[in-house]
């Protein structure tokens, strides 16, 4: 059982909302969806609240997403990713093999999500 660990930056409320809201992107349009949109801007807040709530397997998945930005790391600024997607990602494919990975993780997002915010 992954142990709960408190962020110092972050809220409950905030951790839950980020993972809902990386969850909702990535199941609605694969990590380029993820990272085209508003979401993309919290890409490490998103590693940071994933790890928090012990969804390794999943953070390790948004990492190496993450990892094909220059610098390791998607940037916060959306047009600037926006830029860098039509090299990374063009005509909506370069995540297709980590799109794949999350689909077929067997970690329980939502369970951990729960278990975390101890509903």
């Amino acid at each position: 059982m992954p142990l709960k660990k408190k962020s110092r930056r972050m809220s409950r409320e905030r951790v839950m909302r980020l993972i809902e809201k990386f969850d909702g992107e990535v199941n609605n349009g694969g990590f380029d969806q993820f990272f085209r949109n508003s979401a993309g801007n919290e890409t490490a807040e998103m590693i940071e609240a994933l790890e928090i709530i012990g969804a390794t397997a999943v953070s390790s998945i948004l990492k190496r997403a993450a990892q094909r930005f220059p610098g390791g790391m998607a940037p916060k600024e959306r047009a600037a990713r926006a830029d860098l997607m039509e090299r990374i990602s063009p005509h909506a494919a370069g995540f297709n093999d980590l799109d794949q990975e999350f689909y077929s993780c067997k970690e329980d997002l939502q369970g951990l999500l729960e278990k975390y915010m101890d509903w």
